[in-house]
């Protein structure tokens, strides 16, 4: 028995009904969350009919609830081939490519869902992250407002328009946003990130690091968190290296985050870990010339200062004119005895970026030690911007420049450690006695020996805004104006004036030692880096010097170093003489009573050796040539100061040893 041929149009008609039948029956399970069953319901349903368009867009939704998002763009890319005039569908479309990074396309998708529905708020908040991903920041900003205009509660929307306002600058307006968002849906991890990141620019870096801590408690994988947590922790001077490490983790392939991990790791004195950094930044980045300025700034402190100037012209290959290369290249120069090509090296710096503050610094140590004073010191007037010092004081009145003080009142105040404050100090007998009416601000700890070295001058520890004076002046100052060509006048030998009374008690205590010459000694610093590690020595290395006969050694290392002066003790079977009732690092008055009855100091570059020859006591100062000879063979400073270099490439106890020799040829009344 023959069938009559089924009609196409009613087919059709029964097949898009099965279809809308089985998307019915799958939106319920969808929206309850049971994505597999309605996933199975839509396949179905394109089954019955394959273009359906409804089918299409959701079993793309779902794709995307399940993290399929290139399935999910080809499913709802179709659904809109299928039926164009659906705004959801544009919009879902540019949801789906925004997640794969194909910003371009979202955007256009975006707009799309907003030319067919307007507001809608949805598409408004993805053309924003598409434009943003696109570097589109302002753009951007304006399509998240839109999204609020047309959804005031859309908190992902003010999240992100908080987000990319810090992201152009203006973390100010950005934090109440954040904020706020926050306070609606405190998942927002992208925004509590951006929260803690505007935080850090206003320089609330105690909360800003708290938030990215807690970002990265809920989302460890948050890169950008971790790497502005660990750039944080590295200008506090706090532990760095853990964040750092976790993003290097997460994108272990990022150059600039292999640089500033490198520059953490230096800033620790961690000098081959930071090698090795900045050499993998080279290899993922290789035009990189940050980088190689950076390789060759270690090279360089590690000794190996050919290496050093190959890697500095490497990086002014690949960036000419780089100022902090030509810096770094004369500086390397120098360390090869090339002072003209060091100099010319700093100039180029200065000429390709005239706010190269460390370029001119350098420039004036280098013009300083060769004895070009004028040059020198005009230079070293920029010290505090180098970043080679501390910041300079704030101040509500003009520096002085030089010029006539009648009726104005001049303050002087004391700059960088205590070695300087009291080197450029040595000038303060002739600033005082050409300036009358000075205030001198120095630190409190040397208050008392300042007042009475100079009676008759109001002498303060240092004050937050001071308004008795009308123009102040950094003791670092001082030689621009009264040493412009050569130190004409030398200071008086013994400036510094111990208290009387406790200079006696120290004198009897001294005189308690017995016969001999009581000599003090200072061996290192509280602080030994890479770079000032060639200046210092170990106690051990000094064996010649103490076991001198008739010698009295007397510890002036104000860090204590009980541990390594008791094994020298012991291994020696002789005293070095310390006194538990003397703070050598608070009592400066107590300590320049026991200087001033010393017949001898030797020491190292240290503060102790120049309050010892402030004092008026001899020095015999241990160490290579510095800027602080100003071109001389002595420190014009210090008139009771020798200076006993070591020769050629030897290390420090080759200087030691000298003065073992010298020592050991003089009789206390010599001395």
């Amino acid at each position: 028995m023959n069938r009559k041929p089924r009609n196409s149009a009613t087919a059709a008609g029964s097949s898009a009904a099965t279809a809308a039948a089985l998307v019915g029956r799958a939106v319920p399970l969808h929206q309850s969350g049971h994505l597999a069953d309605a996933e199975a319901l839509y396949r179905q349903a394109l089954a019955a009919q394959p273009r359906h368009p409804d089918a299409l867009h959701l079993l793309g939704m779902v794709a995307c609830q399940t993290g399929r998002f290139a399935d999910a763009a080809d499913l709802i890319a179709q659904a809109v081939a299928a039926k164009r005039d659906v705004p959801d569908y544009h919009a879902n479309l540019a949801y789906a490519l925004q997640a794969l990074g194909r910003s371009a396309e979202a955007e256009r998708a975006a707009r799309n869902a907003l030319r067919l529905r307007r507001p809608f708020p949805e598409a408004a908040n993805t053309l924003g992250n598409a434009l943003n991903a696109q570097g589109k920041a302002a753009e951007a900003a304006d399509a998240y407002r839109a999204a609020l205009r047309a959804r005031p509660d859309y908190t992902e929307a003010e999240g992100n328009l908080g987000a990319v306002l810090r992201s152009l600058g203006r973390s100010a307006e950005a934090e109440p946003l954040l904020r706020h968002a926050l306070a609606g849906n405190p998942t927002l991890t992208e925004a509590r990130a951006a929260l803690g990141l505007a935080l850090l620019d206003l320089g609330r870096a105690d909360e800003g690091e708290m938030v990215l801590r807690a970002v990265l408690a809920r989302k460890p994988a948050q890169a950008a968190a971790a790497l502005a947590l660990a750039g944080s922790l590295q200008r506090r001077c706090g532990d760095a290296e853990p964040a750092y490490r976790r993003y290097l983790t997460l994108e272990p392939a990022e150059a600039e985050g292999w640089n500033a991990f490198g520059l953490a790791l230096q800033s620790a004195d961690r000098m081959e870990p930071a090698a090795k950094a900045f050499a993998r930044t080279l290899r993922l980045d290789p035009k990189m010339a940050e980088a190689a300025t950076n390789l060759g700034t270690i090279r360089r402190l590690q000794g190996r200062t050919a290496d050093s100037a190959d890697l500095q012209r490497h990086a002014l290959d690949l960036r000419p004119g780089y100022a902090a290369a030509h810096t770094n290249l004369a500086l390397a120069l120098q360390d090869l005895g090339d002072e003209s090509g060091a100099e010319r090296e700093f100039t180029r710096a200065l000429e390709a970026d005239p706010a190269q503050a460390l370029a001119r610094f350098n420039r004036a140590i280098l013009r300083l030690r060769q004895g070009r004073l004028a040059e020198g010191w005009e230079d070293y007037a920029v010290r505090f911007d180098s970043g080679r010092l501390g910041p300079k004081r704030p101040f509500g009145i003009p520096e002085w420049d030089g010029g006539d003080l009648a009726g104005r009142r001049l303050l002087l105040w004391a700059e960088q450690g205590l070695g300087d404050e009291l080197m450029f100090g040595s000038l303060l007998p002739e600033a005082i006695a050409s300036f009358p009416n000075t205030i001198v601000e120095c630190d409190a700890r040397l208050a008392p020996l300042f007042r009475r070295s100079f009676p008759g001058t109001m002498v303060r520890a240092p004050t937050r805004r001071p308004t008795d004076a009308d123009c102040h002046l950094p003791f670092g100052g001082l030689p621009r104006l009264l040493w412009k060509i050569a130190p004409v006048t030398l200071p008086p030998t013994g400036w510094l004036k111990p208290d009387p009374a406790l200079a006696s008690a120290w004198r009897s205590r001294l005189d308690a030692l017995g016969p001999g010459l009581a000599v003090g000694i200072a061996w290192t610093s509280r602080r030994v880096t890479t770079e000032r590690r060639r200046s210092y020595t170990s106690l051990e290395e000094w064996t010649p010097l103490l076991n001198l006969p008739g010698l009295h050694a007397v510890s002036l290392q104000y860090d204590g170093r009980e541990e390594e002066i008791a094994a020298t003790e012991e291994r020696l079977g002789l005293r070095i003489h310390r006194w538990s009732d003397l703070d050598q690092v608070a009592d400066l008055d107590g300590t320049a009573a026991l200087m001033a009855n010393l017949d001898l100091v030797v020491t190292v570059a240290s503060s102790s050796g120049e309050m010892a020859a402030a004092l008026g006591t001899p020095v015999w100062r241990l160490g290579r040539r510095d800027w602080t000879q100003l071109g001389t063979a002595v420190r014009p400073w210090f008139p009771s100061m020798r200076c006993i270099h070591p020769d050629g490439g030897d290390g420090l106890d080759g200087a030691i040893l000298k003065a073992s020799q010298f020592l050991g040829s003089f009789s206390a009344g010599a001395l």
